[in-house]
């Protein structure tokens, strides 16, 4: 009864989500191509130069105007911008109508898929913190596990497929490979490795980090909860 009333209430609050539109996202893939026309100013590789433009590497999340070494326009130094999703898609729109004055030259891209696109690629432009500080509780991971993912997965060898593949002893392995389980086509073609910083993506919006994933699942919203889900996971071997 507890299983039954977790996924009636787990299957109202997807629903819920992907009718108002919360779970619209970008294709990475795309997203990266598109990202071309981005590199006749900008790097977008960890520790990459400043050029025309400043590195892009890691600035969702970021204030406007904080890449170090960079001469920025006196515009965007006072805009007060936080680049999260609406500023981003607004700014990769019109540059020059969001921030009068921005140096930007870029006159845009009109699309507004195509900007989704490039948002969700840039959301895998981003450093996976290591060490002491950031590293997740395998016990907290436990209990993020259990309140989020096993309405779809188990978690012990052998365990059965329920709406989604076992993920027992999943990290470090190719994506899709899990013997009796209908992947979507997306994840099956995507490439990936269940690495840190594919895990810690997908894990914090599946739909925005795969487009075409049959994860309906909304994502974990906090660092911790992240990083502790991924050190109980490695644990699974």
């Amino acid at each position: 009864m507890k299983f039954s009333k977790s996924l009636i209430l787990y299957t109202a609050a997807t629903a819920l989500l992907m009718a108002s539109g919360a779970m619209a996202a970008g294709d990475v893939a795309k997203g990266k191509k598109i990202a071309k026309k981005c590199k006749s100013c900008h790097t977008l590789n960890k520790g990459g130069k400043n050029r025309l433009g400043p590195n892009l590497f890691n600035i969702l999340g970021k204030p406007a105007g904080a890449v170090k070494g960079y001469k920025y326009s006196k515009a965007l130094k006072a805009s007060g911008i936080t680049w999260d999703e609406t500023t981003f898609t607004d700014f990769v729109a019109k540059p020059k109508k969001v921030v009068k004055g921005t140096k930007m030259s870029f006159r845009g891209i009109k699309k507004a898929p195509q900007r989704a696109d490039l948002l969700a690629y840039f959301n895998t432009l981003r450093s996976v913190a290591a060490g002491p500080s950031s590293a997740g509780n395998v016990a907290d991971g436990k209990i993020v596990a259990a309140k989020h993912c096993i309405v779809c997965h188990t978690f012990e060898k052998g365990g059965k497929m329920v709406f989604g593949p076992n993920l027992f002893d999943m990290y470090g392995k190719p994506a899709g490979v899990i013997k009796g389980y209908d992947y979507s086509d997306a994840l099956a073609r995507s490439g990936l490795t269940w690495n840190d910083k594919n895990l810690i993506g997908f894990l914090a919006n599946p739909e925005q980090f795969l487009k075409g994933t049959k994860a309906r699942f909304p994502g974990l919203k906090t660092a911790k909860q992240k990083a502790d889900i991924l050190a109980y996971m490695k644990t699974l071997k």
